[in-house]
């Protein structure tokens, strides 16, 4: 058999693809031939040159003017040529814009949050999902410290007034229309990237069955023609999207595994991100060490100038949790786990704080133990788990069943639970009351440092037992 081949000896330097004036995609490519065995060289970049003599780029273009520089070196030759590139928004942007927009807008600051409501109790308003920073939105009214803000045509939320700037007059709220999607694993995630054009509000939820996790964007249309997926993802199955409503894109995310090991959602420029962090390789091995290889944050509650609950007798809360958290630590890294401490000894700590040590530090799985307080004083109050989001129940169940086998009272599984560090999505959470400091004979077993000891193994009991269902689904 003869096989031909098509690369010509005779190629100068040319430009094919890319020379153009103006243009409405931020994506653009250069392409072009040279003799073979070039150098070649675009706004100082090396690029590489294939054996039929082509080679190209693609370029992220800025709003205006972009100069675009080639040079080639062959042998002792060095040619060059030089234009720029004129990026504008689509015509659609343009259609829509109105010179002038006659109601208020706000922006979203980092850190800001959707609230379903205005109401509110001593853990604040019911919330919804956290927000990426520099999202506009009409604003629909104010009501005490909360903007109620539009998100679409059908439905608005409620945002702190402190996580959000008003804009001058006239500014417009975001609106976009959706383009390429793709889907890739990289390394601890995988990740599902959607083109915008601005930055749109969202609202992230997770369904158990089917197991999906669902994002809608509002104040979008679709115009994606192509989801590009690879094949080596880890934790998605596929991905799919409905134009729920006239200015409502949904998203809806299969998911291969039973377990969550968190997510989250960002703008990475105009592009929305959803990262799905991949289950930790070291739970699809056998370990005689239930914890290795795994990062476990532990949060003792209050601290400071932050007592907590204080018992009848005087002991307060925010030393029996940091008494609590060191011997859970013990537990934890005697059986080859890694701890990170929201705080180590008695100082305050904010909310914040306390999620950005744990995000900062990748962990695992985040566990925060407080005391309890209310109710009968006289009787056994009990001890109780709770969980904001629906995949994180197997945990904060698996836990309470465990601190059960002490014979003490039960105060409940508590779902849906508005606490600062249940909120985030980004690792399993669960709080853990351990007793209540209010009732006395709940009092009595918690001034006990053998008792105190008792509840923590069986916490470390019910981690353990966590990771053993996860091994076992993975089988």
């Amino acid at each position: 058999m003869t096989y031909n081949s098509f690369a010509q000896d005779n190629l100068r330097f040319k430009i094919v693809r890319g020379k153009t004036d103006t243009v409405n995609s931020r994506s653009h490519f250069i392409i072009g031939v040279a003799p073979l065995g070039a150098e070649i060289f675009i706004n100082g970049m090396k690029v590489k040159q294939y054996s039929t003599g082509s080679f190209g780029t693609q370029m992220m273009l800025q709003d205006g003017v972009n100069p675009v520089e080639i040079k080639v070196y062959s042998g002792s030759e060095e040619m060059t040529d030089s234009f720029s590139v004129f990026y504008k928004q689509s015509s659609l942007q343009e259609v829509r814009d109105v010179p002038f927009f006659k109601y208020p807008v706000v922006v979203t600051k980092k850190g800001a949050y959707l609230n379903s409501s205005p109401g509110g109790d001593r853990l604040g308003g019911a919330k919804m999902n956290f927000l990426s920073e520099g999202i506009k939105m009409e604003l629909l009214g104010v009501e005490g410290n909360l903007y109620k803000v539009k998100l679409s045509d059908n439905r608005s939320a409620y945002l702190p007034r402190y996580y959000a700037d008003l804009l001058p007059v006239g500014e417009m709220p975001a609106f976009s229309v959706s383009s390429s999607w793709s889907v890739v694993n990289s390394g601890k995630y995988d990740k599902v990237r959607i083109a915008l054009e601005n930055r749109q509000p969202y609202i992230i939820y997770r369904n158990p069955q089917p197991n999906q996790l669902v994002v809608e964007i509002h104040g979008t249309v679709n115009n994606s023609n192509w989801i590009t997926q690879y094949r080596n993802l880890k934790s998605i199955d596929y991905v799919h999207l409905n134009q729920i409503s006239s200015d409502v894109l949904q998203v809806v995310i299969g998911l291969k595994e039973k377990f969550s090991w968190g997510y989250n959602v960002d703008y990475v420029g105009n592009g929305l991100e959803i990262s799905i962090k991949n289950t930790p390789e070291v739970l699809y091995s056998r370990s005689k060490r239930p914890f290795a290889g795994l990062t476990i944050g532990l949060d003792a509650g209050h601290g400071g100038t932050s007592s907590g609950a204080v018992s009848p007798s005087g002991i307060k809360e925010k030393d029996l949790n940091l008494d609590m958290v060191m011997s859970l630590k013990e537990l934890i890294e005697s059986n080859g786990g890694k701890v990170v401490l929201s705080r180590s000894e008695d100082i305050d700590v904010s909310m914040q704080e306390r999620v950005d040590i744990f995000r900062n530090a990748n962990i695992d799985i985040m566990v925060s133990v407080h005391c309890n307080a209310g109710g009968n004083p006289l009787q056994p109050m009990g001890t109780s788990t709770y969980y904001r989001h629906i995949e994180y129940r197997p945990l904060a169940k698996g836990i309470l069943d465990r601190l059960m086998e002490l014979n003490v009272g039960e105060f409940g599984l508590i779902g849906n639970f508005n606490f600062s560090l249940n909120a985030p999505t980004d690792f399993p959470t669960v709080l853990v009351e351990t007793l209540f400091m209010s009732s006395l004979p709940d009092e009595e077993l918690l001034a006990s440092p053998e008792f105190r000891r008792d509840m923590m193994e069986k916490v470390a009991a019910g981690l353990e037992d966590y990771i053993g269902d996860v091994r076992e689904s993975l089988k």
